[in-house]
């Protein structure tokens, strides 16, 4: 009785240290985190950080960090946002030369687009990528036709419905760029890696509730307060 008083009481302790798992995350990367990480069972929380504008920070419990580090690093969160216009286009040089200016769009262009097929239900993550050729002033009529290519991860349980939207897909990326076709829009769609819960029940046991589940079964086979505390001194005393 004593060894696993012994035992719960330091696992008590243990139980209530927390450890931040990231910093500097905007706030939908720390929503994504504490979603997956809910899935899994596993009780986290975001704060905003000290000292950054708009940062936040994730943390778990002492004893969750491990398998909430091999359960996001399965799920590849946090992810990176796909840079927009605004991101992009307040990076350029003073002076951009043309090919700098169409990179440039092109690559903030596939950046929106990302952000916004990332917006249907059930999309984990995706690219785009852009083909759009600038026409040649020394060959005028000879611009090759514009292409493009999609990767869209999504969790399996909504890959279904994702690839239903195939073709509204196709539409949204060819309406965004002048001349591109939906037929020379390539989709890819793929099924996300589903990490496994901590626990069967995909719930872990908190450190705390085992040491009050400990003490309660003490007290249920007939050792009181008192008697526990009295043997707790003995113990302590010997």
């Amino acid at each position: 009785m004593r060894s696993l008083i012994w035992l719960a009481l330091p696992a008590a302790l243990a139980g209530c240290g927390r450890e931040e798992l990231f910093h500097r995350l905007d706030e939908p990367q720390a929503n994504e985190v504490l979603v997956a990480l809910d899935e899994g069972g596993i009780a986290a929380r975001k704060e905003p950080e000290d000292g950054t504008e708009g940062g936040w920070l994730v943390s778990v419990a002492s004893g969750d960090a491990a398998p909430a580090h091999r359960l996001l690093s399965a799920r590849d969160l946090p992810r990176a946002r796909p840079p927009g216009f605004g991101d992009v286009f307040s990076k350029g040089s003073l002076v951009p030369t043309p090919v700098e200016e169409h990179a440039l769009y092109l690559h903030a262009l596939a950046g929106e687009l990302a952000r916004s097929v990332e917006a249907i239900d059930g999309v984990v993550g995706a690219r785009v990528h852009l083909g759009l050729p600038q026409p040649d002033p020394l060959r005028p009529g000879e611009r090759a036709a514009p292409r493009a290519a999609v990767l869209v991860r999504c969790r399996p349980a909504a890959c279904a419905a994702v690839r239903s939207l195939e073709p509204g897909v196709r539409a949204l990326v060819a309406g965004a760029a002048d001349g591109l076709r939906p037929e020379a829009v390539a989709v890819v769609i793929s099924e996300a890696t589903e990490a496994s819960p901590p626990r069967a029940d995909g719930r872990r046991r908190s450190p705390v509730l085992l040491a009050i589940a400990a003490l309660a079964a003490l007290a249920a086979a007939g050792i009181g307060g008192a008697g526990l505390f009295s043997g707790l001194r003995k113990g302590s005393a010997s």
